[in-house]
């Protein structure tokens, strides 16, 4: 069943949902998001002052949600899931300066039960930020 808008698909609101759009979805298997940075968000203000860097938790957080996305697009049938991060190998290449635009990119490599393992990275402008790997661990009806 395709969703209308697969970012309904997390549990995130703001402020906390850092995806801006999902640019491509292939339920199951991999997802393109970005997330736009304007300058202007709350976190920056103390985030090294006068010259201001995206965190690169949340970077990891971002890519985090979009592993969702292509998780609970699977599986959800369009409503919103759960799952958290059981394990995140991340290489962080380069700092963002905002404002920018992170593009996010997600492909499921393996899952087995309720444990999914991506591929994830985060690029801005043109070169890669951050990648790595994500294991997040789906919240199934019944399961706490």
């Amino acid at each position: 069943m395709p969703v209308d808008d697969p970012l309904t698909l997390l549990p995130h609101r703001a402020p906390f949902r850092f995806l801006t759009a999902i640019t491509l979805l292939e339920p199951g298997i991999r997802a393109q998001g970005q997330w736009t940075v304007a300058c202007d968000e709350p976190f920056l203000a103390g985030h090294f002052p006068g010259r201001p860097l995206v965190p690169g938790a949340l970077i990891a957080e971002a890519m985090a949600q979009l592993a969702g996305v292509v998780i609970f697009s699977a599986t959800q049938q369009g409503s919103a899931g759960a799952a958290t991060v059981a394990h995140f190998d991340v290489r962080f290449r380069h700092t963002v300066t905002p404002p920018a635009e992170i593009v996010l990119r997600a492909r499921l490599d393996r899952s087995m039960g309720a444990l999914h393992r991506l591929d994830v990275e985060a690029a801005s402008g043109d070169r890669s930020v951050a990648d790595g790997s994500i294991v997040l661990a789906e919240h199934r009806e019944g399961t706490p």
